[in-house]
């Protein structure tokens, strides 16, 4: 698969942008809903297609559309604190904390600088989510299925939404001028996040939260080595959120 392979048909079959106004929040707001409260049993009380928390109010929030059919395939949000609450506490410093060693986290607050933000909240639904191995997991990585009525061809450019969205909130990153992000992952997606290049560093325990995860953080000059074909697909992300 060739770089340009790669970028020109993910974007002939998804697009992706800043959920920047109402109705693209609320339709966040829904396929959290359907993927964490119906899909998945994560959480236990929602209001009717609605899954929302007090840390949406300072986050920026991505889509991800399916072009052939109008459905939504994938979001993410990075937690950023806003300008005003330097420190107002990320969501891992809230619901992880006895995970990990503060001491060992201290680096990625540097007093009233804002210099990390939190990727969470992705998700993806059980209709891009290809594999029956992959029903209890919000991201879906790896593709052997689909209920779509779409060719074998397209799957195959499935496992990439996950990668995008990463992308899509590392551009963020970068565009806030943050030094870090941090997220509550399993395992597994790290491994699998690595093979594509996109190393993230374990700095907590494994815990039980939603699965076996732990915390990891990254770094985002890791674009700068990237493969060809990666790079120039987060390169198009990029692009596309920065032309909202």
């Amino acid at each position: 698969m060739t770089d340009l392979n790669l970028v020109n048909h993910f974007n002939d079959y998804f697009s992706i942008a800043i959920a920047n106004t109402i109705e693209l929040k609320k339709a966040v707001y829904k396929l959290r809903y359907d993927v964490y409260f119906t899909e998945l049993g994560y959480e236990k009380s929602c209001p009717v297609d609605c899954e929302k928390d007090a840390f949406d109010e300072y986050s920026t929030h991505v889509l991800i559309k399916h072009k052939a059919t109008h459905l939504y395939a994938g979001s993410v949000r990075l937690v950023t604190p806003p300008i005003s609450q330097p420190k107002a506490p990320l969501p891992f410093e809230i619901n992880c904390s006895h995970s990990f060693d503060s001491n060992k986290t201290a680096f990625l607050r540097e007093g009233d600088n804002i210099t990390v933000g939190e990727v969470s909240r992705l998700a993806v639904p059980a209709t891009f989510r290809l594999r029956a191995s992959d029903a209890k997991t919000p991201d879906g990585i790896d593709t052997e299925r689909t209920s779509l009525n779409i060719s074998t061809e397209e799957m195959r450019y499935f496992p990439f939404i996950a990668v995008a969205l990463y992308f899509a909130a590392t551009s963020i990153v970068r565009y806030q001028h943050l030094k870090y992000a941090v997220v509550m992952m399993e395992t597994r997606l790290a491994r699998l996040l690595k093979i594509s290049g996109i190393h993230f560093i374990q700095l907590g325990e494994t815990m039980e939260y939603h699965g076996q995860r732990a915390l990891f953080y990254i770094e985002p000059t890791f674009v700068d080595a990237l493969k060809p074909e990666l790079k120039a697909l987060y390169y198009s992300v990029d692009e596309q959120l920065t032309q909202d």
